[in-house]
């Protein structure tokens, strides 16, 4: 599984997290995430020093958590703070291998900081979140693939004919300009002339003659990013924030954002059965993917309309292993949609 340090990525939904400590599974780094008295989360290394017992088993007390084994104590910084049995005139024992990650709640979800040094930037700020005139809900599913195959289903679109007919696009192919342009932490695909997509949702929610601006974006380490503008007032936003839990394990967090002509209480419940639909069936397909990469490995056949997954992998690659940035790229192509 490649791993890239350096960055915040989502642990959980700050809901999931109320009075009981929870475990979960963060780029291979397994985790034990509570809130103090004052609410504050924290998130330490799953393992009590003393027998390697899960402290998420336990509970929390004022500002600790409590192994479930022998009752050793911590607090958010991981220190040793009690050992009910400790023998008389005994110090307390420093607990060497209590790691700590930096955790930040923000738009509703609990980021934690993967990396050796202290953060270096602030977490990814979902697009349009808390915008006036804009409304956003969330959607939480489990890919049972690796990570850049989830990035690339997201950012591609000659598939969406064939796993999602009716819903964004039909067979009625026709040439469509591209430009592709590629950063030291990102790429995107601007689609300069694409035509209205025909599907039963652009149908309902946009009027007939809207013209319509798409850009795919994937930036780094994990995030895809699709912007439909629809006129000079409307637009839909799909951003995805994926976290490994294992290689063939990734729960990803999607944001929708929008803003539409139509009343929210119209908008709200349509987009959500539509969305969670289109999402669906993308886990299904990917599902299918992961287990055929499972038997045969990666043994791919590339053409030009594949417009953004060779850089997801190159911009991974480069910044797991570190080295100097890629090259940016701009060029423009054309492909069948």
């Amino acid at each position: 599984m490649l791993k890239i340090g350096g960055y915040w990525y989502i642990a959980a939904p700050s809901a999931e997290l109320q009075k009981q400590p929870i475990r979960r599974v963060v780029e291979g780094e397994t985790l034990v995430l509570f809130r103090d008295g004052s609410e504050r989360p924290h998130a330490l290394v799953d393992r009590c020093a003393h027998r390697g017992m899960a402290l998420s088993q336990g509970r929390v007390i004022q500002d600790c958590i409590q192994c479930p084994y022998h009752g050793w104590k911590y607090d958010g910084t991981g220190r040793l703070r009690e050992v009910p049995a400790l023998c008389t005139d005994e110090t307390l024992p420093q607990a060497k291998s209590m790691r700590t990650y930096p955790v930040r709640e923000q738009e509703k979800h609990l980021w934690v900081w993967i990396g050796e040094d202290e953060p270096t930037r602030d977490p990814f700020h979902f697009p349009h979140y808390g915008e006036e005139g804009w409304n956003t809900f969330f959607m939480h599913n489990r890919f049972e693939a690796p990570v850049d195959m989830c990035l690339e289903n997201f950012l591609d679109v000659p598939h969406t004919i064939f796993v999602h007919p009716g819903l964004f696009r039909n067979e009625d192919q026709q040439p469509t300009r591209a430009r592709i342009r590629r950063f030291a932490d990102s790429v995107e695909a601007e689609f300069l002339n694409e035509k209205p997509m025909a599907g039963i949702g652009p149908r309902l929610v946009f009027p007939r003659g809207t013209v319509m601006k798409h850009a795919d974006r994937f930036i780094l380490p994990s995030i895809s990013r699709v912007d439909y503008g629809y006129g000079t007032d409307a637009g839909f936003v799909i951003t995805s924030q994926c976290t490994q839990r294992e290689e063939y394990a990734v729960d990803v967090t999607t944001a929708i954002a929008w803003k539409l002509p139509l009343p929210t209480w119209i908008a709200g419940p349509f987009l959500r059965w539509y969305c969670n639909r289109v999402i669906q069936q993308d886990v299904e397909v990917l599902k299918i993917q992961g287990a055929q990469l499972k038997e045969f490995g990666r043994s791919f056949t590339h053409t030009s309309a594949d417009l953004i997954g060779r850089h997801i992998l190159a911009l991974r690659r480069r910044a797991a292993e570190g080295g100097e940035a890629l090259e940016e790229i701009s060029l423009e192509t054309e492909l069948r949609i």
